[in-house]
C-alpha cells in the first residue's frame, strides 16, 4: 500500500492520498499537479517544434535561402521561446511544489496511521499490577 501511494504521487502528486482517503488533500494535489503538467508538455512540445524548424532550415540545401530566411525565423523562434520558457518554468515550480507537498502529506497520512495502531494496542493491554507493597 505504501509503495503504490508513493509511486503514484511521484506521476500525478495527490493520488497517493486520495488512496488513502485524504479526499481533500488529494483533489486539491491532483488539480493542482495535472496544472502543472498542463502547462510544461505543451511547452515541450512546442519547443521541439521550434527547434525542429530551425534546424530543418540550418539544414536544407540552400544555404543561400537560409541567410535570407534565417533572421526572420530566429525572430520568430526567440519570441515564441520566452513565452514556451515562461510556461515551461511555471509548470516546473508548480510540479515540484506539489510533489513535495504530497509526499510530505503521504508520509504524515502514514505515520497518523501507524500512531492510532500503537495507541490502539497499548490501550488494549492493562498495565501489569505491582504486587511489592
Amino acid at each position: 500500500m505504501k509503495f503504490l501511494c508513493y509511486m503514484l504521487n511521484m506521476v500525478i502528486p495527490g493520488t497517493g492520498l486520495l488512496i488513502l482517503k485524504r479526499w481533500l488533500k488529494g483533489a486539491l494535489l491532483t488539480l493542482f499537479s495535472i496544472i502543472g503538467w498542463g502547462l510544461l508538455i505543451p511547452a515541450f512540445i512546442q519547443g521541439y517544434h521550434l527547434i525542429k524548424a530551425w534546424y530543418n532550415g540550418l539544414l536544407s540545401d540552400d544555404v543561400f535561402d537560409f541567410v535570407e530566411k534565417g533572421p526572420k525565423q530566429i525572430e520568430g523562434i526567440t519570441n515564441n521561446l520566452l513565452l514556451l520558457l515562461i510556461l515551461g518554468i511555471v509548470g516546473f515550480i508548480i510540479l515540484k511544489v506539489t510533489l513535495i507537498w504530497s509526499q510530505a502529506a503521504t508520509v504524515r497520512a502514514f505515520k497518523a496511521e501507524k500512531e492510532a495502531e500503537e495507541s490502539a494496542t497499548s490501550q488494549a493491554v492493562p498495565p501489569p499490577l505491582d504486587s511489592s507493597n
